[in-house]
Formats: structure tokens, sequence, C-alpha cells
């Protein structure tokens, strides 16, 4: 098959044949339904890398064109229905939708404010990370003021905790994860912001840890204390170098960034945090360090292009009955890994990460979700919900590094 080209003006959508990958490193010859594809600059013919690659080149086109096409993302919440239940028996999509991921995303953040009145890592807390910039969605606006809310209540108004509610890691997880909201839409922190960043550094242990932080066994997000420092680090990170500067924040901030000396990324996960993180904060990590990383996250990519939690977990993030060289590619691995390797300067058009975000293509529910087995039992399987907002920080991100 020869080589196709597209030919189209920046904006404009054109429909392009999708051709999955077979074994051998051919495209399969008969096709599924066409994908939209944005073309390059006017006039210009674009023509496609390769024969192998001429299958993820359309992904990348597709996620250009939605950034171009803003009625794509703003979706009307009470047009949802909610997410339904993360189940492994529920049918991979016909073709892939990063309109149908976001409707998902929105769907889902809204349900967990609603059913749990409170800001988790996996669902509406990554959420406020992956929508950032949507300012015109009503879903985006309303789960932004569930969190500051959240820490007016407890930071303001001094509201007591009750159970894990007002908990020292969910106090930290919702600063970070709004600190990150504020500074992707609105470019500068909100007063409630600053006031739970200023309460967040003084809740450090001296050590410049939250030793507090839940560690239930739930992989990755409360099975230790550095993904709360480290995604402390991120949010820091994205702060304007004028609150970093201010005396209340400078203390707490070199406590910070003497934990992450003490305490170095003893896992993949853990290092690909830190990459987020020095995306934006070159101080938390030096570059031989960061490049060390790198590297060793694309080893851990798979022959289908994935990743997998358990990998990522240094072979610890399973369940005990499980066989660790049985467990297949995972869509968590696959979206965080994608987007921090992006984060940390790896290119869109890099061949590991065209087969990362094939995976991810290939991987997606009919909701629009990338449902993910936990790695500790069966039941709610929320890091689906993460999974499914990674990936759209990944297409994202990939595709403004193009």
């Amino acid at each position: 098959m020869s080589e196709p080209r597209w030919r189209g003006s920046v904006g404009q959508l054109k429909p392009v044949t999708f051709y999955p990958p077979v074994a051998g490193g051919g495209v399969a010859s008969a096709a599924p339904p066409p994908f939209c594809m944005c073309g390059g600059a006017k006039g210009r013919t674009i023509r496609a890398m390769s024969v192998r690659h001429q299958w993820i080149f359309p992904a990348l086109g597709f996620l250009a064109a939605v950034s171009m096409a803003p009625a794509l993302w703003p979706i009307d919440p009470q047009e949802d229905p909610g997410p339904g239940a993360n189940r492994v028996e529920e049918p991979f999509a016909k073709k892939f939708s990063l309109r149908k991921a976001v409707r998902f995303a929105d769907a889902a953040a809204q349900d967990w404010g609603k059913q749990y009145r409170c800001v988790t890592c996996h669902t509406n807390g990554l959420y406020l990370v992956a929508r950032a910039g949507s300012s015109s969605s009503q879903a985006y606006g309303r789960t932004r003021g569930f969190a500051r809310d959240y820490l007016k209540r407890y930071v303001v108004e001094k509201e007591t905790p009750s159970g894990r509610r007002g908990a020292v890691e969910g106090i930290v997880a919702t600063t970070c994860f709004l600190t990150l909201s504020d500074m992707g839409s609105r470019r500068r922190l909100g007063p409630i912001t600053k006031r739970a960043l200023d309460h967040m550094l003084s809740l450090q242990d001296p050590d410049g840890g939250w030793g507090g932080w839940l560690k239930c066994g739930w992989p990755p997000f409360e099975s230790d204390d550095h993904f709360g420092v480290s995604l402390a680090a991120v949010a820091i990170g994205a702060t304007p170098r004028s609150y970093r500067a201010r005396r209340q924040a400078r203390e707490g901030v070199q406590r910070l960034l003497g934990w992450l000396r003490e305490h170095p990324p003893s896992n993949p996960h853990q290092k690909g945090m830190m990459l987020w993180a020095a995306s934006s904060w070159p101080a938390v990590a030096e570059v031989g360090a960061r490049d060390g990383w790198v590297e060793e996250l694309k080893t851990l990519q798979k022959a289908d292009g994935g990743w997998r939690l358990v990998d990522l977990g240094a072979g610890s993030w399973k369940r005990p009955e499980d066989d660790p060289d049985g467990l297949p590619s995972d869509a968590y691995a696959t979206a965080f890994t994608v987007f921090v390797l992006c984060k940390a300067g790896v290119p869109a058009g890099d061949e590991r990460m065209l087969r990362g975000l094939a995976w991810l293509q290939k991987h997606q529910r009919k909701s629009g979700r990338w449902f993910v087995r936990s790695p500790k039992r069966d039941g709610k399987h929320f890091i689906s919900h993460a999974a499914t907002m990674f990936a759209v920080m990944a297409f994202d991100a990939c595709k403004k590094s193009r």
C-alpha cells in the first residue's frame, strides 16, 4: 500500500481512514470507519512519516482538530447520564473519540462530587488538571467551585474534619489540583487557593513531608508518602515565582525540596511524578537523573505499545494471586507514562510515544472511558477514572508538543 497524503488548511476537518497495525508491522487491509483529521498549513501537503506509522498519525491530527474546535469541549452536564459502573465487560469503542472521553470525564467528576462530597485523586482531582483551560464548560466550572468550597470549609472556616473529609491528604491533594486548575485555566492563583497553599505548607512535618497522608494499600495514590510530596512539587512548580518568593511560602518550599532530596524516587511511577514536577520546576531533580528516568520508563514499554501498572510499582502493585508475568498492558500505566514522557520533553513523534498513543486509541471503551482492573481487589475499579483523565492529558500534552 502506498503512503497516503493528506491535504487541508489549519482548522479544516477532513475524513481519513484509520489503519490499525497488524502482526509484522504492516496495516490491515480492511479499515474501520473514517477518522477525523486536521490538515497542516494552508496549501501544504502533509506526508505520513512511514507506512508503519500511518495508523497513529490521524490520532495526533484528530487531537489538533479538537483543540481548534472549542465546540467539542463544553458539554452541558445536565444532558449527561451518570458515568455508569467501571466494567471489564464494557465493549471497546468502534472508533476512538476524545470528545467521548471528555464527556465521560465530565460525568464522572460531577457524579463523584454529588455522591461522595469530597475531592479524590483518581476522579474529580485529576479532572481539574485534565480539563484546565475549559473555562466555558459548565461541568468544569462546577467542579472547580466544589473544590474551592471544600477548601474554604476546612481552611478558611476551620470546620472540624470528619473521618477522611478534611484530613491531611484531602487538603493537600485538593490544594494541589485546584492550584493546577487555577494556573491552567486562569493563569493566576485565586484567593482561596493562595490561602490553601499557605495552609498546606503549614501542615508539613519538620522534614518537609506529610506523614499523615493516607496509606491504605491502594496504589498508586494511597500506598506511600512520595505521591503526596511529588504532587505538591508539581503544584508548587506551577505557581508564579512571586508566590514561591513570599516569606510564608519560601521555608515550606525549601522543606519540600529537602524531603525530595532525602527520599529519592524508588519506583518508576515515583520517577514519572518527578519528571512531571521537573517540567515546570527543574530544581526538584538534576538533569542527569531526569534523563535516566526517561530512559527507564521507555524500556518498560511492552511489545503491544502499552505499559503496565505492576512495572510502574516495581513489581509490587498487583494482587497477591496475580502472576506478574501474566499481567497485560493497562490504560493507567500507558496514559500516565505517555503523559509524563511528553512533559519531560520526549517528542510526540517519537516511535514509543506513537505506539503508546495508538494503544490508547485501540483500548478506549464504548462509554469513552478506559477500563483498568484495580490492583487491589474487584469492586469499583476507580483507577479507570484516573486512566481516563491521564489519557485526556496525554493526548493534549502530545498535541501541544508537536
